[in-house]
């Protein structure tokens, strides 16, 4: 009753499952995979960092502003300057004084003297008139006089206003603010900002195929997984429709030993492999429910999923020599190593950088000029220039690791693409080994299918044992098994060369999701107990995992009732 109970549940599961096909599953694993997502953060951050290694072609723009407190006021004192000052400027006030008032004195004794001489003719009484003049208008009728006596006015004024000055001058307060624009462009670094620069775009390429290699990884287990469950779902259906043969064989038995056609030991030995058969099943659900948890986890959504893409050899694919060309060329592993060779081609033009000068222009304005002190300028610019010219050998020895870390990178590369043909190799001969059992398959299932007909009606006709026919159907239920896992072995095969090439994305569009149809278990049951081939046929074993892919919860209800 219990059982029965799990099974309607499960029934009622499956209704409300959601039909996933491989290339939905994959694009899910895009949107919502944390792995992915991390991956293409780290190509975000890559971007970020080549916008800021292209802003170190543009000039650098700073305002810096501060108010400071010292110990003290900053003064000069110039005392003992200030009475050489004085002598000197007394001295040459006097000189100017000197000069300008003989010149003045002169002047006017000439005029008067030429204008008496004219008017009287004697020499005498134009010099006395020229001396009373000359007194009469500046005091003493000597010029000398009075260029003397003018420039010791002069001079002593001079003199005078030197000693009284302060000459204690105080260049900055204790307290004093500044506030500076300054501009920084660096135009020549020896190519260390194009290297940089180069260096970053690379760096977006190498994230960018980090980024590749981590979603073909996700992709490949996402597959993986999903095929895995496509299987455990074809299992499933498998081991119901032994489950279900097994239980007409039973109820054949008990009508016949009713009769006295067989023995209780033929009926006891149906019951035994019915019971075989139902571990098998639950066993089923439980590779089941395991397989539809770990592609839930890895799609980050709920367990209620169906796989519907079916578990199919792929056709027509392309050759082997192709597969291997396309790994060389599209491998994000190999792209990433190649991309990581001309980062370090740039490492090795910015380590020779260092041989060459940095050359910079450069200008400051002061925006407050109050506190600024006589030795400060208001605005500047200029250029300068920075040369190592010696650095010990550093720049020679990073040159060198920079050379040597491209020739281990150049051999890594070439191993790479060894271990890419071996591996194309290997999954091109694992697919075509899979695809070599399921031709050899086929004639044996179909004896296997006519067998079991051919010892249901001798069963039925009292000629044959139930353990023939139990082991007929077995054996029938082992081919559909191996069959079915050829086709899983091909597959992962096939995946694993689109994960050499780089194309695990594109395995949704190749292979065609199929829907298919629910077969109801009464007919299955039917064509059972008829002996008719067709429930044993490739297609019913394909269609029956639909009807029973949600028994997860069986074995889940069965372990809560137990306990």
């Amino acid at each position: 009753m219990k059982r029965y109970f799990a099974f309607i549940l499960s029934g009622c599961v499956a209704a409300n499952a959601t039909a996933l096909s491989l290339q939905d599953a994959l694009d899910m694993a895009m949107a919502n995979n944390s792995k992915i997502k991390a991956e293409k953060a780290k190509v975000d951050i890559a971007q970020s960092g080549e916008d800021e290694a292209f802003a170190r072609f543009l000039p650098t723009v700073s305002l810096s502003a501060g108010i400071t407190k010292i110990n003290d006021p900053i003064n000069i004192d110039l005392g003992r300057i200030q009475q050489p000052l004085g002598d000197i400027a007394g001295a040459a006030a006097y000189s100017k004084a000197y000069i300008e008032a003989y010149n003045k004195a002169s002047d006017g004794y000439k005029q008067a003297y030429e204008g008496a001489y004219a008017k009287t003719g004697s020499e005498a009484q134009a010099k006395a008139y020229a001396e009373n003049a000359l007194k009469e208008k500046l005091g003493t009728s000597s010029p000398e006089t009075f260029a003397q006596q003018t420039a010791e006015q002069y001079g002593s004024a001079a003199t005078k206003n030197i000693n009284d000055a302060d000459f204690n001058m105080k260049v900055q307060d204790d307290w004093f603010f500044n506030a500076r624009l300054t501009v920084v462009w660096p135009i020549f670094t020896g190519l260390k900002i194009y290297s940089a620069y180069d260096a970053a775009k690379e760096n977006v390429n190498a994230r960018k195929a980090e980024f590749e290699m981590a979603q073909n990884t996700v992709l490949m287990d996402v597959a993986t997984k999903y095929f895995t469950l496509r299987l455990c779902e074809e299992l499933v259906g498998m081991r119901e429709t032994t489950k279900k043969d097994l239980e007409e064989h039973l109820n054949r038995s008990k009508k016949l030993e009713e009769g006295g056609q067989i023995s209780k030991t033929e009926r006891l030995r149906a019951e035994v492999a019915l019971a075989e058969a139902e571990n098998a099943y639950e066993d089923a659900l439980r590779d089941q429910s395991l397989a539809r948890m770990a592609l839930a986890s890895l799609l980050h959504t709920d367990t209620s999923l169906t796989a519907t893409t079916p578990v199919e050899s792929p056709e027509g694919i392309r050759s082997m020599d192709e597969f291997k060309a396309l790994a060389i060329e599209k491998h994000p592993g190999l792209r990433q190593l190649r991309v990581e060779r001309k980062r370090n081609q740039n490492a090795i033009r910015a380590a020779r950088a260092d041989y060459f000068p940095t050359i910079a222009l450069f200008g400051y304005k002061e925006l407050y000029t109050k506190d600024l002190t006589i030795l400060e300028p208001e605005w500047a610019i200029g250029a300068k220039m920075q040369w190592d010219i010696f650095k010990g050998g550093d720049t020679r020895a990073k040159v060198s690791s920079a050379k040597a870390m491209d020739r281990s990178l150049g051999s890594l590369e070439e191993e790479t693409i060894d271990n890419l043909k071996l591996l194309v190799e290997k999954r091109w001969r694992e697919m075509e080994h899979a695809k070599g059992r399921l031709a050899s398959l086929v004639k044996t299932r179909e004896l296997a299918v006519e067998a079991l007909r051919s010892q249901n009606k001798a069963y039925e006709a009292g000629l044959a044992t139930g353990l023939e026919v139990v082991d007929a159907e077995l054996a029938l239920s082992r081919l559909q098994v191996a069959d079915i896992k050829a086709h899983y072995d091909a597959v992962i095969a096939w995946l694993g060369l689109l994960e050499a090439a780089g194309e695990v994305s594109t395995a949704g569009t190749v292979l065609v999701s199929k829907q298919l149809v629910v077969e109801k278990p009464v007919e299955a049951s039917a064509s059972s107990a008829t002996g008719e081939p067709a429930a044993t046929e490739p297609q019913a074993a394909t269609e029956a995992p639909v009807a029973t892919e949600s028994a997860q919860p069986v074995e889940q209800n069965l372990e809560t009732e137990n306990k």
